[in-house]
């Protein structure tokens, strides 16, 4: 935190610069790729100025730390070099070193006074709350982030002459009303659009596929249905619910559980009850006296002005009334009964019971498998860490995974095909414990080559796996895919005619026939898209066909594909939208403006970096990163 109070300061114009360096990313990799002359602590050089590894090493692992506190878990570095992060973090470096070469080449300065002044003045470095700089809480700040004084105003002097050079350059940027015309319209244009919507059953059924037909497809697509590579798999699953399966529980253990849990496997009394709380003792007495000389506990509470809602406490259970006192006497009365008052912790009490609903409880035969299987499973989770060191052992010895569910008596699931996406030679999905892991494992092995151990989440267990044969991918017979080919020479079909009739349709409305007219002929419904959005899908048009229909003039005709295959769509532009100037307007100028000064600072970087020279040590960068020998 005490980092990012420091940093924030200079957060918009450094924030700038980062982002412009992602877009020079592995642009200055082409610059020079060998190192020459480097020394063993050099990371790169721009125009004869060093970036040392410490340097780079501490910016790396602390964009690395901080994505990792942003996404919550930690950053391998693989994962940062996969994402090209120790590349992001150097190319900023190497503009940061850029852009003070060229203001120490112009003989921009930053005074000590101006320095000085520009912390002092600066919120980010007071004391929370506080209005005026605080020497001490600046020294604290410094020392939380193993910064000495004078390498903090070193940086601070270096971000001040960039900032500088950066404001000159994007300063008093004017934006072409044209453009934000331009922009304007294309963001914000609204179109309605008539349609028809033809589907497969507008086409109506097909003439079923001859055997020649069929033959022919096959022979021109015989690439589609083709055999994928399978592997045999031998899997042994050692989980909790595997384990209970195996434990037998006597009627004697059960039974005393279902003793010991009566509430469990039954309902509690319930009770419906009122209640009169008084904050004087003989006025709750006096309340009881009447009672007993005929009065009822409704009249009491009209007496006091209660409402009903304020003395119905409901149907509850004794163990859901809060006062302990209170719960145990009107337990005990009788239905239609009041209590005497009751001394509770808010006063005392009269208390009416208006009705009962007596305990229930289940037959032990009705809960005796249900905790037999709770019971046999809890001894599985206390057994599973034997199991797994059991098995362990036996691998350890060279056993097979054959061998050992033999002699641990443990089930071995024997998968005789999967492909790579998890199903059978049928297409099913194979149902198996740690699915992915096993497949990818699967896949990666050869056969006899013994493969880590799976751990299931939480208790879950552990899974063992084996590949033991690989069945190689094949071209299928015409006989093997026969159900394959016919299905997807149909579908073809189907979108073949569906294309027709729609293009058929779209002729007409070229013709100069209403489209109404065209919908009416074809017995098919004329329908209104309004409102529709660049860039959005509003179904049944899909983003291309969104992007179809902005591609048309307003009144023209066109086709589309729908959101659903094979549907397509004959459209017409009814109305075109373009909402009138506004607020948004000044946003857009804004967004072009920054688009435009990153645009600048790109080409103002890479011209200086051509004239200065970098260059780029890849062996101590990858030595940095540990990325061994190369990157």
């Amino acid at each position: 935190m005490a980092l990012q109070t420091l940093r924030k300061g200079a957060s918009g114009w450094i924030a700038k610069i980062f982002l412009v360096v992602l877009m020079l990313s592995f642009a200055v990799w082409g610059i020079a790729d060998v190192f020459r002359g480097f020394g063993a602590s050099t990371v790169a050089s721009v125009g004869g100025t060093d970036i040392s590894a410490n340097d780079f090493r501490a910016r790396y692992l602390e964009q690395v730390q901080q994505i990792g506190r942003q996404t919550g878990r930690g950053l391998s570095p693989e994962q940062a070099r996969a994402i090209g992060l120790d590349r992001q973090v150097l190319n900023q470096m190497i503009a940061d070193a850029t852009l003070e070469a060229e203001a120490k080449r112009l003989g921009l300065a930053v005074s000590d006074q101006q320095l000085a002044e520009a912390v002092a003045a600066n919120p980010a470095y007071r004391r929370p709350g506080a209005s005026a700089f605080d020497p001490a809480y600046f020294a604290q700040l410094l020392r939380s982030n193993s910064l000495t004084e004078g390498r903090f105003m070193h940086m601070e002097r270096a971000r001040m002459l960039r900032d500088q050079m950066i404001q000159s350059l994007g300063t008093g940027l004017a934006v072409p009303s044209v453009l934000v015309d331009a922009v304007h319209r294309y963001e914000s244009e609204a179109r309605d659009a008539a349609y028809i919507l033809v589907t497969a059953e507008a086409v109506g059924t097909l003439p079923a596929p001859t055997e020649d037909e069929l033959r022919a497809f096959f022979e021109a697509h015989k690439v589609t249905f083709r055999a994928p590579e399978y592997r045999k798999v031998s899997i042994l699953a050692l989980t909790p619910d595997a384990l209970a399966a195996q434990i037998k529980v006597g009627e004697e253990e059960a039974r005393a559980v279902y003793d010991r849990e009566q509430t469990r496997f039954g309902t509690p009394e319930r009770r419906e009850l009122r209640q009169i709380v008084f904050s004087k003792a003989e006025d709750a007495a006096a309340a009881s006296d009447k009672i007993k000389a005929g009065s009822s506990f409704s009249d009491i509470a009209a007496e006091r002005g209660l409402k009903p809602s304020d003395t119905d406490l409901g149907l509850v259970t004794k163990a859901a009334i809060l006062d302990p006192r209170i719960a145990e006497v009107a337990f005990l009365i009788e239905p239609g009964g009041t209590s005497a008052p009751i001394e509770g912790r808010f006063g005392f009490a009269l208390v009416n019971v208006t009705r009962a609903e007596p305990a229930s409880r289940k037959p032990f035969e009705e809960v005796k498998a249900e905790i037999e299987k709770d019971l046999a499973l809890a001894k599985a989770r206390r057994e599973l860490l034997d199991q797994h060191d059991a098995v362990e052992d036996e691998r350890a010895s060279g056993s097979t995974l054959g061998e050992i569910a033999k002699k641990l008596s443990l089930k071995l699931d024997v998968i005789d095909a999967v492909d790579r996406s998890g199903r059978d030679p049928a297409g099913q999905v194979v149902e198996m414990p740690a699915r992915p892991e096993v497949i990818a494992g699967a896949f990666a092995t050869q056969p006899g080559v013994e493969t880590d151990t799976i751990q299931l989440p939480g208790s879950g267990g552990f899974v063992w796996y084996q590949t033991d044969a690989i069945i190689p991918a094949r071209e299928r017979t015409f006989d093997e895919a026969r159900a394959a080919v016919e299905a997807r020479f149909k579908e073809e079909a189907v979108a073949k005619a569906v294309e027709a009739k729609a293009t058929a349709l779209l002729d007409q409305a070229k013709a100069g026939a209403a489209l109404a007219q065209v919908a009416g002929g074809a017995d098919l419904p004329l329908k209104v898209a309004e409102g529709l959005q660049r860039g959005r899908a509003a179904p049944p048009f899909s983003v291309e066909a969104i992007a179809d229909v902005f591609g048309a003039k307003e009144g023209s005709v066109g086709m589309a594909a729908a959101a659903e295959a094979p549907d397509r769509i004959v459209f017409q532009v009814s109305k075109i939208t373009v909402p009138p100037e506004g607020p948004q307007d000044q946003q857009i100028a804004a967004q072009i403006s920054t688009q435009m000064e990153n645009d600048l600072l790109v080409q103002y970087l890479g011209a200086l970096q051509q004239q200065l020279g970098v260059t780029v040590n890849q062996r101590v960068l990858s030595q940095s990163v540990g990325a061994g020998a190369g990157i």
